[in-house]
């Protein structure tokens, strides 16, 4: 290579730089605040992840001992066995031969771009599992709510409401590309060509593309968006995507005989959590707070908590309040506005907000029932080969392989509730 720099000192570098401790305690966790809360588990194996969910105990009591000894030889305590699928996700930062070349005889060579490309790969990576979060596990991230003309704009909206939605434009970044399809998981994806994201306004709640939308074919309005590969084109498509807390918490209860990771959850609540309608007239969210925390805590047996809302019902929510707690700084003077807590049956409850939750739901759990289980670190390099620096196959360029075998999962939905508000 033109370059001082060559892929074995490139491989040392990222050995001893991009540690698996490094990789996950310091960038791959800065996207979601809820994401840093739950519970992480890197030593899943096996074509699946399985666990079994108690939610009821055999209900052998009786006065009578012949009845209790009937019920108890005939019953066991009540539980559900869940079979979640590994999901994959991939990474694949690298550095092209034009950069090597014009680095050479630079200090460092082509060393800093590649740790700038890894950086950049690593947030993502974040980015990616964050959203997962907070979406069903099919990859969903808005809706086209404009009409479908000429122009490259979309107005973003919520993939499970419909609604205008600016907070799912977080979901997005520039330079995705994007495929489309009616439904979230009942349909096709759209014949047409995809789309590559060339702008993104998270004020206006935008996107601009660089296909006219009306060149997309059978684009139309309310349709879903997802990136490319993220959905299977399938009209009973599989998940592809971790399930988040809108699959195992949902604002819906279950239908009967619903098949999720292997159970029907319609035979007992306490495999979906609490749904809080926070549309009911009159019902403000401090209540809808206190109600799902007093359910989790009571009935669930929660004794840690945390509330997580959208950003703009966290900013409704701080307005909202009559009397504000204010905490003294010291060292360099000032007052400031610490963080909210509700109190709920002897539970606190801190309020958080989360910018990849979208404005329709919010969220109260124990971060210890909702697990993030992976086989290996979420993300941790492929170097099973020993290349941690591969050629490029079309090109002299280098690249570095991330990769990630994980799910999302709730252990306790009885300790966990969803707000509706829309």
């Amino acid at each position: 290579m033109p370059s001082g720099a060559t892929t074995a000192t490139a491989s040392n570098f990222i050995k001893r730089y991009y540690t698996p401790q490094y990789t996950v305690n310091t960038i791959a966790k800065q996207e979601s605040r809820f994401l840093n809360l739950i519970k992480h588990d890197t030593g899943g194996s096996g074509d699946d992840y399985n666990f079994l969910n108690i939610y009821g105990d055999n209900p052998s009591g009786s006065q009578d001992f012949t009845e209790a000894q009937t019920t108890g030889q005939n019953a066991m305590s009540g539980g559900a066995q869940f079979k979640v699928t590994w999901c994959n996700d991939f990474q694949v930062p690298s550095v092209g031969k034009d950069i090597i070349a014009k680095t050479k005889n630079k200090a460092g060579g082509w060393i800093p771009q590649l740790k700038n490309e890894m950086n950049s790969s690593l947030r993502y990576s974040a980015h990616r599992r964050s959203v997962a979060l907070f979406t069903t596990g099919f990859g969903e991230l808005g809706t086209v709510t404009n009409a479908i003309g000429a122009g490259f704009v979309i107005t973003v909206g919520n993939p499970r409401t419909g609604a205008v939605d600016r907070s799912c434009t977080f979901r997005f970044v520039k330079g995705m590309t994007l495929v489309f399809s009616a439904t979230i998981s009942a349909n096709a994806l759209r014949a047409g060509q995809s789309a590559k994201i060339t702008k993104v306004d998270y004020s206006a709640g935008t996107l601009t593309l660089d296909t006219a939308l009306n060149a997309i074919a059978g684009l139309t309005i309310n349709d879903v968006i997802f990136t490319k590969g993220d959905r299977q084109d399938s009209a009973t498509p599989a998940r592809l995507r971790p399930a988040g807390m809108p699959a195992w918490v949902p604002t819906t209860a279950p239908t009967a005989a619903e098949n999720f990771f292997g159970q029907d959850r319609t035979t007992n609540s306490f495999l979906y959590g609490w749904i809080i309608d926070g549309t009911t007239t009159g019902k403000s969210l401090m209540q809808c707070l206190v109600e799902a925390a007093n359910y989790c805590s009571t009935v669930g047996g929660a004794t840690k908590l945390v509330a997580v809302l959208p950003t703009d019902k966290f900013i409704e929510l701080s307005a909202s309040l009559d009397v504000k707690q204010y905490t003294l700084i010291t060292g360099r003077g000032g007052v400031g506005y610490k963080t909210i807590v509700v109190y709920a049956d002897g539970v606190e409850l801190p309020v958080i907000s989360e910018k990849y939750c979208p404005n329709s739901e919010g969220y109260v759990a124990d971060p210890g029932a909702i697990h993030h289980p992976s086989i290996g670190e979420a993300p941790h390099i492929d170097d099973e080969d020993g290349n941690q620096i591969l050629r490029q196959s079309n090109s002299a360029g280098v690249e570095v392989r991330y990769e990630a075998f994980e799910c999302f999962t709730n252990e306790n939905p009885a300790a966990t509730a969803v707000i509706k508000f829309a």
